[in-house]
């Protein structure tokens, strides 16, 4: 079977990552073969290994081109305020929002593992992203806007709350009507991080 298309190099990678997400969108994660990645990209069989060494390489693109666009988005909703709180606070609420708007690379982000040693730059893209949350918590520890423990810590509590809420929003569990519902809890659920962590300024975690 030849490739049904004359993809230039960059074309058909992008071609087999969008078939990828198309897959998982409608197959599920579980049901992800490169054959029917390279069907549904309209490319021979053989084609998806002039790319990628195997399904898990693969899988590991699609999460670092997640992180990366994660990444991008939570920037881009923290630049939208001076306040560092208030900039954290956005960042949070673009992750909630990116988990519903991309639920295909969310799902292979925090499904596949990513092996440090055979997928370097998705690894990278995935500290990238926590670094980007880090600098925003730093910021608001700095304006005194958050309590002084550690700053890792600090970002995996604010991480594994927002995180929390998109996955429990993704698979249906929060009850809210629409997206509005949604981000109105989202901020009010951040807005009460704030206040704990402030609560708790004299914690040397």
């Amino acid at each position: 079977m030849l490739d049904r298309k004359p993809y230039h190099h960059g074309d058909r990678r992008r071609a087999l990552l969008g078939a990828s997400l198309d897959l998982i969108r409608e197959a599920g994660i579980h049901a992800f073969t490169l054959r029917e990645v390279a069907r549904r990209a309209g490319v021979s069989h053989a084609a998806p290994y002039r790319h990628f060494r195997d399904k898990a390489e693969l899988l590991a693109a699609v999460a670092e081109e997640g992180f990366d666009r994660l990444t991008a988005a939570m920037r881009a909703a923290a630049a939208k305020s001076q306040e560092p709180f208030e900039c954290l606070q956005n960042a949070g609420l673009a992750y909630i929002e990116f988990a519903q708007e991309h639920p295909e690379h969310f799902l292979v982000m925090f499904t596949v593992n990513v092996d440090e040693n055979l997928h370097p730059s998705a690894k990278a893209a995935a500290h990238r992203c926590f670094a980007a949350l880090l600098a925003l918590v730093t910021v608001s520890q700095d304006a005194r806007q958050l309590a002084g423990m550690r700053p890792e810590t600090a970002t995996r509590i604010a991480w594994t709350q927002v995180h929390g809420i998109a996955e429990l929003a993704l698979r249906g569990q929060l009850g809210f009507g629409n997206k509005q519902e949604l981000r109105e809890f989202a901020k009010l659920a951040t807005q009460v991080f704030g206040c704990g962590l402030q609560l708790t300024a004299s914690c040397q975690c």
